[in-house]
């Protein structure tokens, strides 16, 4: 039976109402407090959300205790300078690890515990407190493929080229992120590059962690059958933006043989510039832009396809993998951040990158496959369904609880 241990945790992003960062936040720190006490430091805008939510459910939060630390934003400057995001969050943090040392006075906590903000790029200063400190899962350290920019356009490739670049200096010089990396009793990682690149930039072993998961009884989906010769029915998830790399699927449209149907959900800044595409390449007859859909509406659509393409070029474990996954969708995807390393062949298609035009030609081809095979389609859409077993929030806290038992035998950097 796991020793029940009082946790400090610092989730800046925290709400249940949310995905992505914040919703992340949220499942881990409602799973460990199934399992242990949880003290929890959040930025203050969270704060109205998880009170209307404690309310509505007080017995999943029994075990937690929530602090509420405000954050000063410049908005006029974060939009002249972007990176002055990281410059307000590090003075957020300030206040949060005094806040922790306060706290720790009073509590005397087993571990500490650095949920959010997951990127790699500003860690809390929390590893300063004489307690085990676990890190992450972080994210964030991977580069995007060089090969994949050029179609992006201009500020695409421009902004994902010079956070490469950058990307490169802070792994192998940040100060911030190194000390913390020392200090650290474990760092937890979302993709199988990052825990390669923490031994080789940091000399310290990480442990992989995903970062999203599943619910033990979420709603099982049974596999939406093709007839071969008909459109094979694909589905594209993610904002509108550069990184997202849409342009690889319209592309390998017109290589392929099979009729094919897109359905692209959401909008963004590249709506335009992807629907000019579509034209330009011959492939509009093909490609439905849904826009922002309500949730259920986006729900239908996944669950009628067959396939479900990742072209991404910068992520970690996006969300939308696991909600292909429990519609039983194989999915196919360039060998690339969590999905690269979650994806094989019995629940998708994986791409190598060795050249834009070898990826396209790659998405073409396993599109084609699927659509005239449909056994070895089925085969994957049911390996989608088994992988969500693997990935069960459940599953982490067995491997969290194994963690912080080990964890707490030093507390105070002595066995007590």
């Amino acid at each position: 039976m796991t020793k029940r241990l009082k946790l400090l945790l610092c989730c800046y992003a925290c709400d249940p109402g949310s995905g992505s960062e914040s919703g992340m936040g949220w499942n881990f720190a409602k799973s460990i407090s199934a399992h242990h006490d949880a003290h929890v430091i959040v930025e203050a805008k969270f704060k109205r959300p998880l009170e209307e939510y404690a309310s509505q459910h007080p017995d999943e939060v029994k075990n937690m205790t929530f602090y509420f630390v405000p954050r000063t934003r410049l908005r006029l400057l974060r939009k002249i300078l972007p990176m002055s995001y990281y410059w307000t969050y590090r003075a957020w943090m300030k206040k949060a690890y005094k806040l922790a040392v306060e706290l720790d006075n009073r509590n005397d906590y087993d571990l500490i515990h650095m949920i959010t903000l997951s990127g790699y790029r500003e860690p809390s200063f929390f590893w300063k407190i004489p307690k085990p400190f676990i890190w992450g899962p972080i994210g964030g350290l991977s580069d995007s493929p060089w090969c994949l920019l050029p179609v992006l356009g201009l500020r695409g490739a421009f902004t994902l080229c010079v956070r490469n670049i950058a990307n490169g200096l802070q792994k192998r010089y940040g100060y911030a992120c190194r000390k913390a990396a020392k200090h650290a009793h474990t760092i937890l990682t979302k993709t199988k590059q990052d825990v390669a690149d923490i031994k080789n930039f940091w000399h310290k072993d990480s442990q992989l962690l995903t970062e999203v998961g599943f619910e033990n009884r979420h709603q099982k989906y049974e596999p939406h059958s093709h007839e071969p010769g008909t459109p094979l029915q694909i589905c594209w998830a993610g904002v509108h933006e550069p990184r997202k790399n849409l342009e690889l699927l319209l592309h390998a449209l017109t290589l392929c043989k099979e009729p094919m149907q897109v359905h692209v959900l959401s909008k963004g800044s590249r709506t335009p510039i992807y629907k000019k595409l579509a034209a330009k390449l011959g492939v509009e007859d093909k490609v439905i832009f849904h826009g922002f859909v309500p949730r259920e509406e986006s729900f239908q659509i996944m669950s009628s396809s067959h396939v479900f393409v990742i072209t991404s070029v910068r992520d970690d474990t996006p969300t939308v993998l696991f909600e292909a996954f429990r519609y039983a969708l194989p999915v196919v995807a360039i060998d690339h951040a969590g999905f690269g390393a979650i994806l094989d062949d019995t629940c998708g298609c994986k791409i190598p990158i060795h050249s834009f035009k070898q990826v396209v030609a790659d998405y073409a081809k396993h599109l084609d496959f699927l659509a005239t095979h449909e056994d070895e389609r089925c085969r994957k859409s049911q390996g989608a369904l088994n992988i969500c077993q693997n990935y069960t929030w459940e599953k982490k806290m067995e491997f969290l609880n194994r963690l912080y038992e080990e964890a707490a035998v030093l507390k105070n950097g002595r066995p007590h």
